[in-house]
């Protein structure tokens, strides 16, 4: 496994190679134990994660698909859609954390197929705690170690998770130690609104491509500091109905942190060290709680 030396600032004291984009490096803010983010949907708890280095925003966007818009990195539309990205982790949970905000004037959820996400909005993430290479994922006869975490709100007839590779997995649903998923939006519902989401997930390394398979069978990769694993998120942008079956041409956009469009982990992501401000903001924490059950105690 690849790891780096980093400063308390994040200065990259050794040089390493990354996979897709080459040379380039994104950070998991470090979440202590007393912060971590509730995944609610009002994205408040991710106020503490300094800007920079962490927020992605459109420049860092990729849109692959030659057939929904044949345009270069960054040149999305801000008036169309506005994305902002962040991720997090945290090391005695064991979590990796997700936050997209996500400005569309257009909010589709009209598909008729509740099964069929992609007719609508989506947001994707993409998980390969191995940090291998694209060609390496999801291998014929071989363990799973691409995970997707696919989601498309509001609910129709109550779906809204979805799940590659293996798709039917009782145990690794929203609510479970597995997945945690929280969204919520302002503005008009199905017009022009921003929407938030947030996941939490425990990183599996490798399971077998088998829909019968039990929790014991996952195996579990334990994320360590300054550590690097992929990570990418998408987001799928439709703003007209979509009839049949998967019709690009139904995109207005499809927005990802990979130059190899979807359903793939490709992005160098660190699991950086607690910044300063988080530290001192969790030793504020402690201090407060810890005198509130002294003044408790009289």
């Amino acid at each position: 496994m690849k790891r780096l030396i980093l400063s308390a600032s994040l200065v990259i004291a050794v040089a390493v190679s990354a996979h897709n984009p080459p040379g380039e490096l994104f950070f998991a803010a470090q979440f202590p134990d007393n912060l971590v983010p509730t995944m609610a949907g009002n994205l408040a708890d991710w106020d503490i994660v300094p800007i920079d280095p962490y927020t992605i925003r459109n420049d860092r966007l990729y849109s692959p698909v030659a057939e929904i818009q044949p345009v270069g990195r960054g040149e999305i539309d801000a008036s169309d859609m506005n994305i902002r990205h962040v991720v997090g982790w945290n090391e005695n949970l064991n979590k990796i954390y997700v936050m997209s905000e996500v400005f569309d004037n257009i909010h589709n959820n009209d598909r008729q197929d509740a099964a069929r996400f992609n007719h609508d909005d989506a947001w994707e993430v993409e998980v390969n705690p191995d940090h291998t290479p694209t060609e390496e994922h999801n291998q014929a006869e071989q363990p799973a170690n691409n995970f997707s975490y696919k989601w498309a709100v509001p609910p129709v007839e109550g779906q809204y998770q979805f799940y590659r590779p293996n798709a039917a997995l009782s145990w690794l649903v929203d609510g479970s130690q597995w997945v945690d998923f929280g969204w919520g939006f302002s503005g008009d519902q199905f017009g022009e609104s921003t929407y938030r989401y947030e996941l939490a997930v425990t990183p599996i390394e490798s399971m077998p491509r088998d829909n019968a398979i039990t929790e014991s069978q996952a195996v579990v990769h334990n994320l360590d500091e300054e550590e690097i694993i992929h990570i990418s998120i998408t987001v799928g942008d439709i703003d007209e109905p979509t009839t049949g079956d998967f019709v690009l041409e139904s995109y207005q956009g499809f927005w990802t942190l990979s130059p190899e469009s979807c359903c793939t982990g490709t992005n160098d992501f660190v699991m950086a060290p607690v910044e300063p401000s988080i530290a001192a903001l969790s030793a504020t924490a402690i201090e407060e709680v810890t005198w509130g059950q002294i003044k408790a105690g009289f």
